[in-house]
């Protein structure tokens, strides 16, 4: 798919070698990264059960279950492997996201790189068509970058994630910047691979001093998390139960699942404008796979000390644990970035301003629709 033509630097030889990670030591070789060795002889049977089976071995007409081939190839106690690894990996980087993340500027933290100021919370914001007084649940809240844009609002959001250190980050700028928040935020940890840890949870908070009108929440968003999920069956499960019976939305943003990594590759193109004799780069996004792609390890961020695991899911898979359980969709933006290219550096994805870098999407549940 093409992007914009536009007159662009490639990176220089030391940058190129950044890129490829090759300056870096190889890191240990984890449970997972073994398990994934191990299965590499049929990649194909792999990933169809972490994406739900291949969609040709569909039977019409009713929902089709993994065969069992595919699940002995990933067993279910491996996904708490791969969340492990995942969870080390946000533990071990917090300091260092919540630095890159939210850099101290005029003495005031901001939220986000220029993915979430200029792609993210924006369609949050659209989506999510927040009204005063209604409650929000942040999943995957991490250090608090969409909580505090609700708090800020005059929202009282409760921000879940399975990371303390991060949650500790969050709780660290709530003291900060206790007086710019309208609102409140209270962090607390969850593991959203973990049906029963979600239904615990919210029996807790039925078993608190909160009004019964006020134990579920009005919105419930989750940023960026989906693709850190081995499995989404049984998040897809808990969300009805966590939502108000007149709960409005539930708003999803992740990296595109066909665009973006690991599906989506960023190409680059280098020609003559046969009118002006310049050099000239054309950029585009290519899908050399999709329906099959096994799990890969990947920097949220450049530069990220730790990579993390990431699962692909093609789209119908993306969608399909939810719809199962009674969740509509009824909403869909594909944000990307505008403006200015960024011409001193060919690979930003500032320079594929055709193809959208994520997917955000709000579903409700039928019986409250």
């Amino acid at each position: 798919m093409d992007g914009n033509n536009q007159l662009l630097s490639l990176p220089d030889a030391d940058e190129q070698r950044q890129e490829a990670g090759l300056k870096r030591s190889a890191p240990p070789e984890s449970d997972s990264m073994k398990l994934i060795r191990r299965l590499d002889r049929s990649p194909q049977r792999y990933t169809s059960e972490i994406s739900h089976p291949s969609i040709h071995n569909m039977p019409s007409g009713r929902h089709a279950e993994p065969p069992t081939e595919l699940l002995n190839a990933f067993p279910e106690h491996h996904h708490a492997t791969f969340t492990q690894d995942n969870l080390t990996a946000w533990d071990a980087i917090a300091d260092w996201w919540e630095s890159s993340q939210s850099p101290e500027v005029d003495g005031k933290a901001e939220d986000g790189n220029d993915m979430f100021t200029q792609c993210l919370l924006p369609v949050v914001d659209e989506l999510a068509e927040w009204k005063a007084g209604e409650s929000v649940l942040d999943l995957g809240a991490g250090s608090g970058i969409i909580a505090r844009r609700f708090a800020m609002k005059g929202a009282n959001v409760t921000g879940l994630d399975s990371s303390q250190k991060m949650l500790d980050k969050g709780r660290e700028r709530n003291e900060k910047e206790r007086h710019l928040l309208k609102g409140s935020i209270q962090y607390d940890y969850i593991d959203l691979t973990h049906l029963g840890n979600m239904q615990n949870y919210m029996k807790q908070r039925e078993n608190t001093r909160l009004p019964s009108s006020e134990v579920r929440f009005d919105i419930i968003t989750i940023s960026t998390t989906l693709k850190s999920l081995p499995t989404l069956e049984p998040l897809a499960k808990a969300l009805p139960e966590m939502l108000k019976p007149h709960g409005r939305s539930i708003v999803i943003v992740d990296l595109h699942p066909a665009f973006s990594k690991p599906a989506g590759h960023r190409g680059m193109e280098i020609f003559e404008d046969p009118t002006t004799g310049k050099q000239q780069l054309s950029t585009y996004i290519k899908v050399p796979n999709y329906l099959n792609i096994p799990p890969s390890r990947s920097e949220a961020v450049r530069g990220q000390p730790e990579p993390l695991w990431v699962f692909h899911r093609p789209f119908w898979a993306l969608m399909d644990p939810f719809f199962r359980n009674q969740l509509v969709l009824d909403g869909m933006r594909e944000p990307a970035f505008e403006g200015k290219p960024v011409l001193s550096q060919a690979q930003s994805y500032h320079n594929f301003q055709q193809t959208p870098m994520l997917l955000a999407f709000r579903l409700r549940h039928v019986s409250r629709t």
